[in-house]
C-alpha cells in the first residue's frame, strides 16, 4: 500500500511539474499598444513573464520525487508540507488573473513595456488560469500522498504483524541460544539438532527458551 501511494505521489508530482511548465509557456495576456508613430502592435505576455516562479516551483516538485524515495519520517513529512505549500503558491497568480483587478498595469510591467508605448487594450487568457489551478491541485495531491506515506511508515514500524514479530523472535532466540551454547560447551554441534528441535517446540508453545536458559545461567 505504501509503495502504491509513493508511486501515485510521484505521478501526481510529475504531472504537476509538467503542467506548470506548460503554463509558463502559454500566453496569459495580449497587449494592444501604439506609439502613435507606427501601426498598432500586439504583445504577448507569457506565463513565465506573469509569474516568474512557475518554473522554480516545477523544479521543486521534481526534486520532491527524489526526496520521497530517499527520506522517511519527519523529513518526508516536511517535504510533503513544502510541496503542498508550493501548490497553494502556484495558484495565487491564476486566481489574480481570474478575478481581474489591475491586470492592465501588471501585464505592462511583466514585459517591461516601454514608456513610449500607449496601452490600448489588454486581453487575458482564462485558460491559463485553469491550467495553473490544475497544476496546483496536482501538487497538493502529491503532498498529501507523501504525507500519508510518511505517516504509514511510522504506523507500520510501530505495529508489526504477528508473523513478523514471530520471525524476529525466532531469529533472536536462535542467535542467543547458539551464543550461549558456544560459551558453555567446547563441542556445541554434537547436540545441535536435538537442541534446535526443542527450541522449535518451545516457540510453538509461545515460550522463549532463552529466558529459562538465562535464569539458570544467572542463578549459577
Amino acid at each position: 500500500m505504501l509503495r502504491r501511494r509513493q508511486v501515485f505521489a510521484a505521478i501526481a508530482l510529475i504531472a504537476g511539474a509538467a503542467t506548470l511548465w506548460a503554463a509558463s509557456r502559454m500566453v496569459w495576456a495580449t497587449l494592444t499598444v501604439t506609439d502613435d508613430l507606427s501601426p498598432v502592435q500586439a504583445m504577448d505576455v507569457h506565463g513565465s513573464d506573469w509569474s516568474p516562479w512557475l518554473m522554480p516551483l516545477a523544479l521543486v516538485l521534481l526534486a520532491a520525487i527524489a526526496a520521497g524515495a530517499a527520506l522517511r519520517g519527519w523529513a518526508l513529512r516536511a517535504v510533503a508540507i513544502l510541496v503542498a505549500l508550493c501548490g497553494v503558491l502556484a495558484a495565487s497568480p491564476a486566481v489574480s488573473l481570474l478575478i481581474g483587478g489591475d491586470n492592465d498595469s501588471y501585464a505592462a510591467k511583466a514585459i517591461d513595456l516601454s514608456p513610449r508605448f500607449r496601452l490600448l487594450l489588454v486581453s487575458t487568457n482564462d485558460w491559463a488560469s485553469v491550467v495553473v489551478l490544475v497544476a496546483a491541485a496536482l501538487a497538493v495531491l502529491g503532498g498529501v500522498l507523501l504525507l500519508r506515506v510518511a505517516n504509514g511508515d511510522r504506523m507500520s514500524s510501530k505495529y508489526e504483524s504477528p508473523a513478523a514479530r514471530r520471525a524476529e523472535l525466532e531469529k533472536k532466540t536462535f542467535r542467543e541460544y547458539r551464543e550461549r551454547q558456544r560459551e558453555q560447551s567446547s563441542d556445541p554441534e554434537s547436540s545441535a539438532p536435538e537442541s534446535e528441535r526443542l527450541l522449535w517446540d518451545a516457540l510453538d508453545t509461545g515460550v522463549d527458551p532463552t529466558d529459562e536458559e538465562r535464569e539458570r545461567t544467572d542463578g549459577a
